[in-house]
């Protein structure tokens, strides 16, 4: 057991070692440019599947359906979308990360299958803290009521306990480095949305100062994953998602760092068409390629019609939320945006359970965007 313990240290050290060696820089302009100069359009989903209440769900053995995914994804082809966003899990990694990968290795098949190409997530603020392996809890009826943290807020505002995520982080990103199949590495979902208002109980029992604690550790935890995705040396773009206006309290905090650590540009933004303009200006100005990684939520003006023709228009490639409404329930409105007058509007999501559209006009205007 010694030797196998001490074999296995001098592995994950020369790993290391070479991963350092082999870093790269982050893009400049002319490269991310030229990069994305080669690149098809891209317009997708963020995808989680209808059998997953969230991403361990999705990912863990018990779970995990490729059957599922082949038909939904068939469905995101039949619309002329050819990409998906997709959340990872530390946990189901570190409890076994050779099926994981195996797991992994299934879904970008089933995806190239369909012409999909994926943009991975490690990371993310949202949802409940405490996430674990096993049997997850059901629906309760309310909007993404059990996605959960990655990693924990334990985990994160601890720098200790960092070091499997370092392994998780360059043990995927430099499996599938050169892989045509990966798109884009979103290393971390909405950097210090520590207090995320859409799932209810998301940070519940945090006091102010704790919240302010996580917030600049996140800060910390985004230097780090950057340059864990870094030294990987990935074909592919690093980015990190801008989730608020640049002069917002949180802009202020955190959109300089983001910026400065991303290949290229994504940002959030479920607001109607004059937001989505402001949002761009904002984000042109740094001379990099733009995407808008989360978007589309009808109550509040963030449709299809006519986002998706503008995004395409102006080149911008987009992940929409939700494809086939199931357990995460995000057809149900945000919490902060249950409101009487919503009531019967789907929030996310295109296709009901038995794959037949919400809004049938609504796909064929999708269809014939996509078209060319």
């Amino acid at each position: 057991m010694v030797k196998f313990l001490l074999k296995s240290a001098l592995a994950v050290c020369a790993f290391f070692a070479a991963s350092t060696l082999f870093a790269r820089d982050i893009w400049t302009c002319e490269q991310a440019n030229e990069w994305f100069a080669k690149q098809k359009y891209r317009s997708g989903v963020n995808y989680v599947p209808s059998y997953a209440i969230n991403s361990i769900e999705f990912w863990q053995k018990e779970s995990y359906n490729p059957k599922i995914i082949d038909s939904e994804l068939a469905l995101l082809q039949s619309l002329g979308m050819n990409t998906a966003r997709v959340f990872l899990n530390d946990l189901v990694w570190k409890d076994d990360p050779d099926g994981f990968y195996r797991r992994l290795d299934n879904f970008l098949e089933i995806a190239d299958k369909h012409g999909v190409g994926i943009m991975f997530v490690f990371f993310t603020n949202g949802g409940k803290d405490n996430g674990r392996l096993g049997k997850q809890d059901a629906p309760n009826g309310t909007h993404n009521s059990n996605w959960r943290k990655s990693p924990s807020y334990s985990v994160l505002g601890d720098k200790s306990k960092w070091g499997y995520l370092e392994e998780y982080v360059k043990g995927v990103v430099s499996r599938y480095a050169n892989d045509r199949r990966v798109l884009v590495w979103d290393i971390y979902n909405e950097p210090g949305n520590i207090k995320s208002p859409h799932v209810k109980g998301g940070a519940a029992g945090l006091k102010d100062a704790e919240v302010e604690r996580l917030r600049k550790m996140s800060l910390e935890f985004l230097k780090a994953t950057a340059e864990w995705a870094r030294s990987c040396n990935p074909s592919q773009p690093i980015t990190y998602g801008v989730f608020v206006p640049d002069t917002t309290p949180h802009g202020r905090m955190f959109n300089k760092l983001i910026y400065s650590q991303s290949d290229v540009i994504s940002y959030h933004d479920y607001g109607n068409m004059l937001r989505q303009i402001m949002r761009l200006k904002e984000a042109r100005k740094h001379n990099r390629p733009v995407m808008c990684t989360e978007w589309m939520a009808r109550p509040v003006g963030s449709g299809f019609n006519p986002l998706l023709k503008f995004f395409k228009k102006n080149n911008i490639w987009s992940y929409s939320f939700g494809l086939v409404a199931g357990k995460i329930e995000t057809w149900r409105p945000s919490f902060d945006l249950a409101r009487p007058e919503m009531e019967g509007i789907w929030y996310h999501d295109i296709f009901k359970p038995d794959h037949t559209p919400y809004e049938p006009t609504e796909v064929e205007y999708i269809r014939s965007v996509l078209k060319d």
